[in-house]
């Protein structure tokens, strides 16, 4: 199988908050209730004072650390009920994995269309449940207060991350786990990574960026690739090695695991015919090229099948020795 495996099951149907990772039930909410006069008379009147404060939680990472305080806790109760998982984690990697998560939310936040998102929700929550008077006051004291000295914008912090951090992230991002090594090395099995949806709605993919697509055989099998051909290239392969447009295409993240070359016309992985990309496709190939099902055996992919683009790694787990692979905790996918 080439296939990926969404994380816990259909996105759509999960509660998780983070990148549709984990299920987590939040404690009771200390006492707030909605602020009298309605959330669009707020926004209209005084909408600087709550965008002034979402800039703020924000900028300060202190939403941030809340969000990954909520997610790790979860995650690790996740990870320890699994039967394939040889923990339990000791206190350093626990720490570890929080502040993977930090990074994680960092590296999706960055993004601007997911920033901005997070950000007009954040806004709007603070019009709810907040005068714009109380907004200034929170905003003016920011700076001289702790991250937990709030009562109020801790409880904030939570209701967002129950009630709106999901859709958020799920409007640009979606996470996958990779089950074989057709990507090896540079995705390996038990490898977790995020790719960003929205990626290509706008630009085109790119030679060399890692593409997840809906397998073209059967769409209800996701598979995760790297673009080595653009629409109307020539593509190649002598002796293992790819040629695009008549020249060497030159690649230092491959690996081959088969010294054999194979010359065979009906098995196409070290020696491929000329074929030419179809306009609005790719052609797309597993870095480890002796074990990879991909465009020389059943063509190009449309674009209309392409899901999004591999960003990052963020968590990884040894599926022999059931151990995490800390090295790879937020290694870019490239």
């Amino acid at each position: 199988m080439n296939d990926l495996r969404l994380i816990f099951g259909d996105a759509r149907g999960s509660k998780s908050l983070m990148m549709c990772l984990l299920l987590i039930t939040l404690g009771p909410w200390t006492e707030l209730s909605p602020a009298a006069t309605s959330a669009t008379s707020h926004v209209s009147d005084s909408g600087d004072a709550f965008q002034r404060l979402a800039d703020l939680e924000l900028s300060s990472n202190r939403l941030i650390t809340t969000m990954s305080e909520v997610d790790a806790a979860g995650f690790i109760q996740l990870l320890e009920q699994k039967a394939d998982f040889a923990g339990p984690l000791a206190s350093s990697e626990k720490e570890s994995l929080r502040q993977s998560f930090v990074r994680s939310l960092q590296l999706m936040l960055k993004d601007e269309n997911t920033g901005k998102l997070v950000k007009t929700q954040l806004a709007q929550l603070y019009a709810t449940w907040l005068t714009p008077t109380e907004a200034q006051e929170l905003t003016a004291d920011y700076d001289h207060v702790g991250p937990d000295a709030s009562p109020v914008l801790q409880v904030l912090r939570q209701k967002f991350i129950a009630d709106h951090l999901r859709d958020a992230v799920q409007t640009h991002w979606r996470s996958f786990k990779v089950p074989n090594p057709g990507m090896s090395p540079t995705l390996l099995p038990g490898d977790h990574f995020s790719i960003k949806n929205t990626a290509y709605q706008q630009t085109e993919p790119k030679r060399g960026d890692i593409i997840a697509f809906r397998y073209p055989k059967d769409e209800t099998k996701i598979f995760i690739k790297r673009v080595v051909g653009l629409p109307l290239d020539r593509i190649e392969v002598r002796d293992k090695q790819l040629y695009v447009n008549g020249e060497l295409f030159r690649e230092s993240y491959i690996q081959h695991i088969d010294p054999n070359v194979i010359t065979l016309p009906q098995v196409p992985r070290d020696n491929l015919a000329p074929a030419v990309v179809p306009p609005n496709a790719y052609f797309v190939m597993g870095d480890n090229r002796d074990s990879s099902l991909d465009s020389r055996f059943w063509g190009s992919v449309s674009k209309e099948l392409v899901l999004g683009k591999a960003m990052f790694i963020y968590w990884s787990i040894d599926p022999v020795t059931r151990v995490p692979r800390w090295d790879r905790l937020n290694r870019l996918v490239q």
